[in-house]
């Protein structure tokens, strides 16, 4: 499709997420969530433009003219910067979009930050109005939840009870652990879905952009980051095990 005649125009993301199917024993049983989000991202003429291949960026008449040299074969993708905000946008070969696994063609996974690594930046506004930057944060453990909607099916009191429990277990051995979740609902929505009692976390509303910046397909979702920032562990929920059994000092 030819964009270039056009001043804005709106890029889709259809992100299939995924509870888990089965809890693991002795664990709370989530229901399997098969739905599609639909969010939709502004590109304007005067957006910054990057061709994925060069790392460099394109003006907006490069980028129009690749599109119409070679139509069916670029797709345009947001950038999410550390607001979790699509501040800018690249132009990929589709080709480069898969790899191949198991004779199977799967999605390109290569931005998805792993055990180890520092995670990219972030700065997060919670629910209580404060301001949550990974910078500042450095010092303290931070825990991570990546959901879609605070809503049932994904969004119930089993699915919170274990980051609760984690986080309480380590208070009382004096160890602090800030947790913030992500959603795409707003303010008002999280007020109205969030029981009034400990969830374990400070929703984060309208931020599913992070969702985006960090690669994460599978919801609920989380990440532990060390005291440093890098990654400690991360797991879907029904292998929260794999976070809540680490010895944190």
């Amino acid at each position: 499709m030819n964009f270039g005649r056009t001043e804005i125009f709106l890029i889709t993301l259809l992100v299939t997420v995924f509870g888990a199917a089965q809890a693991q024993p002795q664990e709370p049983k989530i229901t399997r969530y098969d739905g599609k989000i639909s969010q939709q991202i502004v590109m304007k003429k005067d957006s910054p433009i990057y061709d994925h291949a060069s790392g460099k960026r394109i003006t907006y008449t490069a980028y129009d003219e690749m599109l119409r040299k070679n139509p069916g074969v670029y797709r345009t993708q947001p950038i999410f910067d550390k607001y979790g905000k699509a501040s800018s946008f690249e132009i990929v070969k589709k080709s480069q979009l898969l790899i191949q696994s198991n004779g199977g063609v799967m999605q390109n996974s290569d931005l998805m930050p792993e055990v180890g690594e520092p995670l990219p930046p972030f700065v997060m506004t919670g629910l209580d109005g404060k301001e949550y930057s990974s910078e500042n944060l450095k010092g303290k453990y931070v825990l991570l939840g990546f959901w879609v909607k605070f809503e049932k099916p994904l969004y119930t009191f089993a699915s919170t009870k274990v980051i609760s429990d984690f986080i309480n277990e380590n208070k009382k051995k004096g160890i602090d652990i800030v947790s913030l979740g992500t959603t795409l609902n707003t303010e008002d929505e999280c007020l109205e879905a969030i029981p009034k009692r400990n969830c374990g976390f400070i929703p984060v509303p309208e931020s599913y952009g992070f969702n985006q910046r960090y690669k994460i397909s599978e919801t609920p979702f989380f990440i532990l980051l060390d005291k440093k920032g890098n990654i400690r562990a991360m797991a879907p929920h029904t292998e929260f095990s794999t976070i809540s059994d680490q010895v944190l000092r």
